[in-house]
C-alpha cells in the first residue's frame, strides 16, 4: 500500500498539539496475573458532516459521517495491537462468547470501527476458519448496540442530556462566546465562501474536511488554497480551522454536566464489570466498546485519566488482576500511530489517582471506584428524566 505523505501524517498530531505525545511503540506488557482486559475506543476516521464544495472531489464516497478506509485501517490496527498485548492464550484465537463481550453505539461509524477492530483481534483458525478461499483471516463476531451507554445524546426523550448539551450547542458558555468573538472574521469568511452559518460547529466541520483532504491528498477549494481573508495565508487559514477540530465534543467532556451525562453510565458498566471479575462471579476476560469522541473522552475523564482531546480510534485500556486483596486495576491509553499501527501505554492520571498507584501503575480497585462514583450512575432513565411509565 502506498505510504501516506508526511504532511498527512502530522495532521492528527497538530490537532492534539497540547497533549503529551504517545510513545513510538507499546511500552507496557500484560501482567501475568491479569484476569480481565477492557478497551474502549473512539470511532476511526470518518467523513465530515458536510463536504466542502470542490469541482472534482475524489474522497468521501462512503457518505457523510461514515467511516473511511483510513478509519477502518486505524481500527484494525487497534485490534491487532490489543491481540499483541493480551497474547495468544489470554483469550482463544477464535471468538468464544464465554470469554468476551463487545458493545457499540448504534452509529454506523462506531459499529464498523468495532467490526474492524475485532477483525484484528480474532484471526480464525481450525473450526472457525469457515471460508479459506476468500475470508481466511476473518469471521463475524457478535456485539451489542447500547446507546444509553455509548451514545446518550441520541437517546429519544433524554431531556437532561439535551439540557447538558444546550449551552455548548448554542455557544452560550463564556469561553465559547469569546472564541466566536475572537474568530468572527474567520467565521464570516467561511459563511461567505462556503455558505455555512458562522458557528463553532461549522468551523469544526471545515477542520474535518481539511483533515480528510490531507489524508486523501485531495485539492482544497480555492478559498482555502488561495485565501482572500486579510492577514491569512494558505498555511495560516488551515491552522486556524484545525484549531476548531472537535471543539464541541471536547468542551462537553470538560463541562461536568455534559461529561457526566455522556460518560457516567459507561464508567459504571466498567466498574461493575471489574467488580464481577474480582469477585469471580463473571468469567469474561475481554470486553470492548466503540463510541464517539465526547462519550469516550468523558468516560476517560470520569475514570481519572487526565486528558482533554482524543484523536480518531484512540481510547483506553483497563487491566484487572485478582491476586491481591483487594483486586488491583491499571489504566492505560491507546493511540493510532497514525493509521495502521497502534500503541498502548500508561495513562496520565489525575493526582487523586496517581498518588494511589505503584511504580507500574496499579491501584486498588476500591480506590478507582471511589473516584468514579462521583459521576457514575446505573439508572439511565432516571438520569435522563424519562417517565418510566411511558418507556
Amino acid at each position: 500500500m502506498q505510504s501516506l505523505p508526511l504532511l498527512l501524517l502530522v495532521v492528527p498530531i497538530l490537532v492534539l498539539a497540547n497533549e503529551p505525545p504517545p510513545p513510538e511503540s507499546t511500552n507496557v506488557k500484560l501482567d501475568k496475573k491479569t484476569v480481565l482486559v477492557l478497551f474502549g475506543t473512539r470511532h476511526g476516521n470518518r467523513n465530515p458532516e458536510k463536504f466542502v464544495q470542490t469541482p472534482d472531489r475524489n474522497w468521501g464516497q462512503e457518505g457523510e459521517l461514515e467511516l473511511t478506509s483510513i478509519g477502518k485501517r486505524q481500527a484494525y490496527g487497534l485490534g491487532q495491537e490489543i491481540r499483541k498485548f493480551i497474547g495468544k492464550k489470554f483469550v482463544d484465537p477464535n471468538f468464544l462468547p464465554s470469554q468476551a463481550k463487545f458493545y457499540s453505539s448504534s452509529a454506523n461509524r462506531c459499529q464498523m470501527t468495532l467490526q474492524s477492530a475485532l477483525a484484528g483481534v480474532y484471526d480464525p483458525t481450525k473450526w472457525a476458519d469457515w471460508n479459506k478461499r476468500k475470508l481466511e483471516h476473518w469471521s463475524p463476531v457478535p456485539y451489542t448496540t447500547d446507546d444509553p451507554m455509548l451514545r446518550m445524546y441520541s437517546v429519544k426523550g433524554c431531556v437532561n442530556s439535551d439540557k447538558a448539551w444546550d449551552p455548548i450547542s448554542k455557544d452560550t458558555l463564556p469561553d465559547l462566546k469569546e472564541l466566536i468573538a475572537k474568530n468572527q472574521a474567520l467565521l464570516n469568511y467561511m459563511k461567505e465562501k462556503d455558505g455555512r452559518d458562522a458557528s463553532i460547529s461549522n468551523a469544526a466541520d471545515i477542520a474535518d474536511n481539511i483533515i480528510n483532504m490531507d489524508f486523501f491528498n485531495a485539492s482544497y477549494p480555492d478559498w482555502l488554497k488561495n485565501p482572500t481573508l486579510a492577514g491569512h495565508t494558505a498555511a495560516s487559514i488551515r491552522a486556524a480551522f484545525l484549531a476548531f477540530a472537535e471543539n464541541h465534543m471536547n468542551r462537553c467532556a470538560s463541562y461536568k454536566p455534559c461529561r457526566d451525562m455522556m460518560g457516567g453510565l459507561w464508567a459504571n458498566h466498567i466498574i461493575s464489570s471489574l467488580e464481577a471479575a474480582a469477585s469471580g462471579s463473571s468469567k469474561t476476560k475481554l470486553i470492548g466498546y466503540a463510541s464517539h469522541t465526547e462519550v469516550t473522552l468523558s468516560t476517560m475523564i470520569v475514570l481519572g485519566i487526565d486528558k482533554s482531546e482524543l484523536t480518531t480510534s484512540a481510547g483506553f485500556v483497563v487491566e484487572l488482576r485478582n491476586n491481591t486483596t483487594p483486586a488491583q486495576v491499571r489504566l492505560l491509553q491507546h493511540d493510532p500511530a497514525p493509521v495502521d499501527k497502534h500503541v498502548i501505554y500508561s495513562a496520565h492520571l489525575v493526582s487523586d489517582l496517581a498518588s494511589k498507584t505503584d511504580a507500574n501503575g496499579w491501584m486498588p480497585l476500591p480506590a478507582l471506584k471511589e473516584y468514579v462514583i462521583r459521576s457514575a450512575f446505573s439508572d439511565w432513565e432516571a438520569q435522563c428524566g424519562l417517565d418510566k411509565c411511558k418507556h
